[in-house]
């Protein structure tokens, strides 16, 4: 198991080049890397102040622009912005996390299946159904995942290293 490492520094923030509304609730992206993603802020709509859902209207949604590289703006109206902060925390939480992204990441984490099962809570075959494609990885599975490796007290609080060899005699 790799120790993890708490982060060095703030996170830099990300820098947007384009954005540009699109079908329903979403933003394509365009950061100054040359990076893209496509936003969907539905859930941000529905759930962040009551002020923001005026944004459900398309014709008040479509009036997205850059206002900066950090703020995109509805309306010309200051308060009925999202920073690019959000934005990429969003991206980052709603790219694709399937089975090449867990194997991914239970190898950067170094774990074996058992401990990469015991870490979530399922059993290991749970796990290696996952892990080799025979079952769907859950959404929440990327949830949990990326919430290990953002934190790494969360990592501490729940991993439990395997020992290798054969457990201990029960006591006679």
């Amino acid at each position: 198991m790799i120790p993890p490492v708490l982060p060095q520094g703030p996170r830099p923030i990300p820098r947007l080049a384009a954005v540009a509304p699109a079908a329903g609730a979403v933003l394509a992206l365009t950061w100054d890397d040359g990076r893209a993603d496509r936003v969907d802020l539905t859930g941000w709509l529905e759930s962040g102040h009551p002020y923001f859902r005026q944004l459900r209207d398309p014709t008040v949604f479509a009036s997205a622009r850059l206002i900066d590289a950090t703020t995109v703006e509805w309306n010309g109206d200051e308060d009925l912005a999202i920073d690019s902060m959000h934005l990429a925390l969003l991206a980052e939480q709603q790219r694709p996390f399937g089975q090449p992204e867990l194997i991914a990441w239970q190898d950067r984490h170094d774990l074996s299946n058992q401990e990469a099962a015991d870490l979530v809570g399922v059993h290991v075959n749970t796990w290696s159904n996952w892990r080799t494609g025979a079952t769907a990885v859950p959404a929440m599975l990327g949830i949990v995942c990326r919430a290990f490796s953002r934190d790494p007290l969360l990592f501490a609080a729940r991993y439990r290293p395997r020992r290798p060899g054969r457990p201990p005699a029960a006591a006679e």
